[in-house]
């Protein structure tokens, strides 16, 4: 740009010149073909100015261009990230509603479900009943009652052989543990009960009051007792055991 004004005063000046000299003819004509020369390099000047300018503002937009190309780049991504986060929150919320539902339905079905009754205590089979079978079999026959009366005392737990007790019986064994403690009486219990390996009951017969006798080998003690066995209520109680009175 000052290069085109230095030449614009020097065309300008050259004019002035030839109008205050009055210079004419062949002189004339050579400053006027040097003017149109110096005329002509000014507008290819201007026109090389005016493409630098149009190459330097068309670089700038090319970097503005490419600058909002990467941005939209990285919207474009975080538009995509954004998209699958959303698809897999609903997918989630689909899932947590399912497993609400279903969850609802075992709840309503459970309360619904009658509450199944716990199964009475296995009565042991007649026969052999070895240590190892030994349970709490309660009281609805003789034989379970005998069992439960046993284990009992196996267990060290005298209240649980109390209550295996008819009424008698439990009159009697009162009479028999004053001043002993619940230690002393389960220790005497466990130690009479240790060297028995399993009852046998061989015969049983019944009264006609509806008393039972068992006839029961006690085996690892080898010996055999008359066991008896009277009804309390619906349950069996063992009335101890049925021995001959000693000889005067």
């Amino acid at each position: 740009m000052n290069i085109t004004r230095h030449i614009s005063a020097v065309l300008g000046g050259t004019a002035l010149i030839f109008s205050l000299t009055g210079c004419g003819g062949g002189e004339a004509k050579k400053l006027q073909a040097e003017n149109e020369a110096l005329r002509a390099e000014v507008e290819a000047l201007r026109a090389r100015a005016g493409t630098a300018e149009s190459d330097a503002a068309r670089e700038a937009e090319l970097k503005r261009l490419q600058a909002a190309s990467q941005d939209a780049a990285r919207l474009r991504g975080e538009v995509t990230q954004l998209r699958t986060a959303a698809k897999d929150a609903d997918k989630l919320r689909a899932e947590n509603q399912q497993l609400k539902s279903e969850n609802q339905k075992l709840r309503g079905a459970a309360a619904a479900a009658p509450v199944a009754a716990e199964p009475a205590p296995a009565a042991p089979a007649p026969g052999s009943i070895p240590r190892e079978s030994w349970t709490f079999a309660g009281y609805a026959t003789p034989e379970a009652a005998l069992v439960s009366a046993i284990y009992s005392m196996q267990q060290g737990n005298p209240k649980q052989y109390f209550d295996s007790l008819t009424p008698e019986e439990q009159l009697r064994m009162s009479k028999a543990w004053e001043g002993k403690s619940p230690e002393e009486i389960a220790a005497k219990h466990q130690s009479d009960t240790s060297k028995i390996t399993g009852l046998k009951v061989i015969d049983k017969a019944v009264g006609a009051d509806g008393t039972v006798n068992m006839n029961v080998q006690i085996e690892g003690a080898d010996r055999t007792e008359i066991v008896v066995l009277k009804r309390v209520g619906n349950d069996w109680k063992f009335d101890g055991f049925k021995r001959e009175p000693a000889k005067p």
